[in-house]
């Protein structure tokens, strides 16, 4: 399975074999600098979203939150501490709500934090409120 990079500097999507994450060394085929390949929640926009749900091969989770809202500061840690123990096993990301008012439209979000699941390039499940591990491993395991 190749799991998708985006490129820190030019933002461009990068598809990297699952087994080579761990070598040092990646870096973006378009602009030629370094790839972060840590196992941290990247920030990104719908316009990219977009783009990487169309061409992920691993489930991709999404945390869409706002920084005014008081749970999403709250479910941040746990989304990131579940993406650092099972990013070999999905691409995770986070999108704000107020800077892309597209996502709530297009995927029917009506409260925040939502953890959205896609899966094949489609939406899988969508989750409201602040979760705690055991479901977003259930979710992982739909």
């Amino acid at each position: 399975m190749k799991k998708i990079i985006l490129c820190d500097s030019c933002g461009a999507i990068n598809r990297i074999d699952n087994d080579k994450l761990q070598s040092s060394g990646a870096v973006c085929g378009k602009c030629s600098k370094d790839l972060n390949t840590s196992a941290k929640v990247t920030s990104i926009s719908f316009e990219k979203l977009e783009k990487i749900i169309k061409h992920a091969q691993l489930p991709v989770f999404v945390d869409a939150y706002a920084d005014w809202c008081g749970p999403c500061k709250m479910y941040g840690p746990i989304f990131s501490e579940f993406a650092q123990s099972n990013w070999r096993s999905g691409e995770f990301y986070k999108i704000d709500t107020e800077k892309n008012p597209m996502i709530s439209v297009k995927f029917g979000i009506r409260g925040i934090p939502t953890t959205l699941l896609f899966k094949n390039g489609k939406l899988a499940h969508s989750q409201s409120g602040v979760l705690q591990a055991p479901h977003l491993n259930q979710m992982l395991s739909m």
